[in-house]
């Protein structure tokens, strides 16, 4: 296998981490963009925070300097933010779009230049950029709507962008990703106004915490996002397990007045 130069943000945990391991023990030139270092053997890190253009822009020229070419952006860095849509805050709302819509979008503005300005490789590309989306981009959770809705923008700007990028060869994914075991489930920032109005809402975090901890293990869910950074050619969407399968298939053919009642039985709506 060629070796390939990858930049990962949030690669310093969860889902990037486990890519990032996976794919430097393949041989690729591992890059991590996150805001804080927790070295790796095979992976470089460089300071980077998504929702900050200047550190973008550092981190890009330093690797621009230091490779002839760029084959491989994951964009993981993301964060959530549970609770009634409602009582959102407009300081919680600026941060979920902030790091999970923006901030991909951010990164691929920076390196879409280089790619777009490389030599194409031996399957005719010139790059590749992965967004990790979720499958609540398709089947939003009660008290997670927040975060559903920047996943959906990630997926909507994927689709768009897989189409502008079309005529300079640089191939554009999303992957949505099920309920996956890592610290993600204990970094979720919670706001809990409205108890006393939404009563079910505190049983709702339980249970997705649960499902989340019960989850898929990274090292498996992550060999099959590095399965797609590999591949020859990349199709639009990618679920991982067969439950984010299921659900995709659900919400593609049953009616969502049937989607919906699942739900509501599940949180207890």
């Amino acid at each position: 296998m060629d070796q390939k130069v990858v930049v990962i943000t949030g690669a310093s945990s969860g889902i990037g981490r486990e890519v990032a391991r996976q794919m430097a023990n393949q041989g690729h030139k591992v890059y991590d963009l996150s805001r804080s270092e927790k070295p790796q053997e095979g992976v470089r890190h460089l300071r980077c925070d998504v929702t900050d253009r200047t550190t973008i822009t550092q981190a890009v020229e330093t690797i621009a300097s230091e490779n002839e070419r760029v084959d491989v952006v994951i964009l993981c860095a993301g964060s959530g933010v549970a609770g009634a849509l409602e009582m959102m805050t407009e300081e919680e709302m600026q941060f979920q779009f902030d790091v999970n819509a923006y901030g991909p979008l951010r990164v691929a503005q920076a390196f879409i230049p280089i790619m777009r300005h490389q030599e194409k490789n031996a399957a005719g590309e010139r790059g590749r950029i992965i967004f990790i989306s979720s499958v609540g981009a398709i089947f939003p959770l009660p008290f997670q709507g927040l975060y559903s809705a920047t996943k959906m923008a990630i997926n909507g700007m994927a689709y768009a962008m897989r189409n502008e990028l079309h005529p300079f060869n640089i191939s554009v994914t999303s992957i949505l990703p099920g309920d996956v075991k890592t610290g993600f489930t204990a970094a979720r920032k919670k706001n809990g106004k409205g108890g006393e109005v939404y009563t079910h809402m505190f049983a709702a975090f339980e249970e997705m915490a649960q499902d989340e901890i019960n989850g898929s293990k990274p090292e498996v869910v992550c060999k099959k996002i590095v399965k797609v950074a590999n591949k020859k050619h990349v199709g639009m969407y990618y679920t991982l397990d067969w439950l984010s399968k299921a659900e995709y298939l659900l919400q593609r053919l049953a009616p969502h007045s049937l989607a919906l009642w699942i739900l509501r039985k599940m949180y207890k709506c």
